[in-house]
């Protein structure tokens, strides 16, 4: 066998066993640690800011275009990473459609001080998970809040402008040659069903290269966002099939059960990012052990 195949050979099997000794960790750092509190004020909060991000994200959706069917491709878009489509939510914006709020510069800035809650308790709970001891003053980490509200915003205009694109496209030139190729439905229905890994994928890598409030290496990051983005979408089609009948909520809950089915998914999401944290904390703190060990070593 050749050196530099050995070489790689020996690479992955190291590799391997660092994401298995990771996630141990990161899981034993879950029970010893404040993280699964965190994940239950991130559920609180995001309960909290969770209509008022709504109202902001649909008075920019109304300035970019009023198209009714634009709107519902947000919303299915946005949907599909819920276990299941939550009638207080769709409620709620229909509401907002037909009655719009109007808010002056102190309506709109309470607004957005409002949807900042689940964007502070975001970044405190990933800082806590680092070991973080040095944090963000208040004003800072509110700025910091903020420019985590508007990547969200820009991320869903960007899914607004790509759903308009493809019913633009769909509907001229592109009909003949979608409905005469098979490879471009198969690219397709491929783009839709890996959407729902890749997009928090990619999420959770920034999360994880800029919230916390120290140095962060991208090779440390993108192992960590990809393992937690396979678990998070494991843990979205487990939770659908366990939710598939809400009457056993109602029974319990009654009319707000589906506010409950709610908050206990946030309240997963949340466990799954932190998990991924304390992964990519204990996977960048072993290479970096294991690369000073190396540079110890007398050279030969």
């Amino acid at each position: 066998m050749e050196p530099a195949r050995r070489n790689y050979i020996a690479e992955l099997k190291e590799t391997g066993r660092l994401v298995r000794l990771s996630a141990w960790r990161a899981l034993m750092a879950m029970f010893q640690s404040d993280d699964l509190t965190y994940a239950a004020s991130i559920g609180y909060y995001a309960l909290l800011s969770l209509f008022p991000i709504l109202l902001i994200l649909i008075s920019i959706l109304g300035s970019v275009s009023a198209a009714e069917s634009n709107r519902l491709a947000i919303l299915a878009f946005v949907f599909r990473y819920f276990p299941r489509q939550f009638d207080f939510i769709s409620a709620q914006l229909n509401a907002f459609q037909e009655t719009p709020v109007r808010l002056g510069l102190g309506g709109s800035v309470a607004l957005v001080w409002a949807s900042l809650g689940v964007f502070n308790a975001i970044s405190s709970a990933v800082n806590h998970a680092w070991g973080v001891e040095k944090q963000r003053n208040f004003f800072k980490h509110r700025l910091f809040s903020f420019l985590m509200l508007v990547t969200a915003g820009l991320l869903l205009l960007t899914a607004l402008l790509l759903a308009t694109t493809v019913q633009v496209v769909e509907a001229r030139w592109f009909a003949n040659i979608h409905l005469t190729s098979p490879q471009i439905l198969l690219l397709k229905s491929l783009s839709v069903r890996y959407a729902t890994l890749l997009l928090p994928a990619f999420v959770f890598g920034l999360i994880y290269y800029f919230v916390p409030h120290v140095e962060v290496l991208l090779k440390d990051v993108w192992l960590g966002a990809l393992v937690t983005g396979l678990l998070w979408d494991a843990g979205l089609k487990g939770f659908s099939w366990f939710v598939r009948d809400t009457s056993r909520w109602t029974h319990i809950h009654g009319n707000i059960a589906t506010v409950i089915v709610f908050l206990i998914w946030i309240y997963v999401s949340a466990v799954v990012l932190l998990w991924g944290v304390e992964f990519t904390a204990a996977y960048g703190t072993m290479r970096r052990d294991i690369r000073a060990a190396g540079a110890a070593q007398p050279s030969q």
